[in-house]
């Protein structure tokens, strides 16, 4: 029995020590917060949940810069509570460090790029318009259509993080985001989201993070007549140091 005990404890000592580790010397890199990868360094961080998912790859240029690119598949336009409409994104990004203390971080991210979302199929009906005249009516047929087509703009977001070691294997970031983008056609304006949120980013060794972002706020559409709408983004993921 004592040999059964001991195996048992020296096996969960060898599971655990992994996570031992983390606790002891902590992150040098981070996704969701201000901090960098780290020179040289790459990663993939994979999130799904809503509006969509997205596969974003990162490069680590120096201690305080980041660069890589997005591609986004959403099914609501973006983050829209009440426009559930597919599209796609697909944007660089660059994030850059500006404090980095042991008690706190702060970077700024910046992620220019292409989008286009579709609204299914036009759907016109026939009409037959009077216009009086002094022998009567005067009939001309016509149509009247709604909805429909594909939507393209481009898409300059900008953000703001704090983040906070909350413990050597765990991050929280709080976050305030401008994702502003441009349509165009008929329908095109500029819309400005106004995003607040946070997130939390929890190390399981020292290449993987699992990672939970949420954004929520305004989506205010410039055009006369658009008003405004709200807008939601709650995404779980997966980080891969390589």
């Amino acid at each position: 029995m004592r040999k059964v005990v001991h195996r048992c404890a020296v096996l969960g000592v060898l599971a655990l020590a992994p996570y031992q580790a983390v606790a002891r010397s902590g992150q040098e890199w981070s996704t969701i917060t201000g901090k960098t990868l780290g020179e040289d360094a790459t990663a993939v961080h994979l999130q799904v949940a809503w509006p969509g998912l997205s596969v974003t790859l990162l490069h680590g240029y120096s201690r305080s810069f980041d660069f890589g690119g997005i591609f986004t598949f959403n099914y609501s336009y973006e983050g829209d509570v009440r426009a559930a409409y597919p599209g796609l994104k697909l944007q660089g990004y660059v994030k850059a460090t500006l404090v980095d203390n042991p008690r706190y971080n702060i970077g700024l991210s910046f992620a220019p790029g292409v989008l286009t979302y579709f609204f299914g199929q036009t759907f016109c009906t026939p009409l037959a318009l009077g216009t009086p005249t002094e022998f009567g009516y005067y009939w001309v047929g016509g149509r009247v259509c709604t909805g429909g087509g594909t939507q393209f703009g481009i898409t300059f977001p900008a953000g703001l993080t704090f983040g906070i070691p909350a413990r050597d294997n765990l991050n929280i970031a709080l976050t305030f985001d401008l994702p502003l983008f441009v349509t165009f056609g008929d329908l095109g304006t500029l819309t400005v989201p106004v995003l607040f949120g946070g997130g939390v980013e929890y190390f399981l060794d020292r290449s993987k993070a699992l990672t939970f972002n949420f954004r929520t706020g305004p989506m205010i559409f410039t055009k006369s007549g658009y008003g405004s709408d709200f807008t939601f983004q709650a995404l779980v993921g997966l980080a891969l140091k390589f």
